[in-house]
């Protein structure tokens, strides 16, 4: 392969549609593109996936299997990927070289903070792996929207130390003036610390100041990436990033390259 995409979110921010728009995307420019779901409970996903866990995974039996319900299953499932991680590879391997988008499952946890995970990550990708963080964009108009969605980026990113881009996707449920105002909050978080100040007014604890000024001070804060699968616009940046990261050479800029 030439690089994985690892796309992950909270629930509802439309990654699976991501998914297919950015293989659609990468398709149309003439490059080789597969998507793999790894989410087990998915009832419904807008694309063909060349590779699905749900083949090897069934929730219905793990809750009949282990007595459990739908939560508990998850949990359970998301375990079992790693016993699977042989199979899912061998299938990676018969793939024509190409991009590889993998549907991470709705709940973010499952995903994200699973000790397993970060084992599975390494064991598809070869090494060769970004990270898709999706924002929701109707949340994001707020700074402590905004901010809370930052911290579970920062968490994400510390999981796993892989690069990452920060997506507000769905971005035409927003208006423009609301992109541009997140897009000044990503790149000046001195603008974000007024912001919050002017929303919670006196509300606000120091504590929570001190964690905006600490973005200011951390690698967290990158640039802001806006997309919409309705609109089909932004993918062209998702697109140049993974393009720049995986085949940019030894100068590509990053602190996260895998040795």
């Amino acid at each position: 392969m030439i690089g994985s995409l690892f796309v992950t979110g909270p629930a509802g921010t439309g990654k699976s549609t991501f998914c297919s728009s950015l293989k659609n995307y990468i398709q149309l420019n003439d490059a080789e593109c597969f998507t793999v779901n790894l989410d087990p409970g998915a009832e419904y996903i807008p694309y063909e996936p060349e590779i699905d866990v749900r083949e090897w995974i069934s929730l219905p039996e793990i809750m009949s299997d282990y007595s459990l319900g739908p939560n508990g299953a998850q949990v359970v499932a998301s375990d079992l990927m790693l016993e699977r991680v042989d199979e899912i590879r061998k299938q990676l391997d018969e793939l024509d070289e190409g991009y590889v988008i993998f549907d991470t499952p709705g709940q973010i946890e499952l995903f994200s903070f699973r000790q397993g995970s970060i084992q599975l990550v390494d064991a598809l990708s070869d090494g060769k792996s970004m990270i898709s963080f999706l924002a929701d964009s109707v949340l994001s108009t707020t700074p402590s929207g905004f901010i809370s969605q930052k911290m579970l980026f920062g968490s994400v990113f510390y999981r796993f130390f892989k690069p990452m881009l920060f997506v507000l996707n769905k971005s035409d449920l927003i208006t423009g003036e609301d992109i541009s105002r997140a897009v000044s909050w990503e790149s000046d978080p001195d603008l974000l610390y007024d912001a919050l100040r002017d929303e919670k007014q006196n509300m606000v604890k120091e504590y929570l100041l001190e964690i905006v000024r600490s973005f200011k001070e951390s690698e967290l804060m990158t640039r802001l990436y806006s997309t919409s699968s309705t609109e089909m616009s932004g993918f062209d940046d998702i697109y140049s990033q993974m393009t720049l990261f995986f085949l940019g050479g030894e100068d590509t800029d990053t602190a996260y390259r895998d040795e």
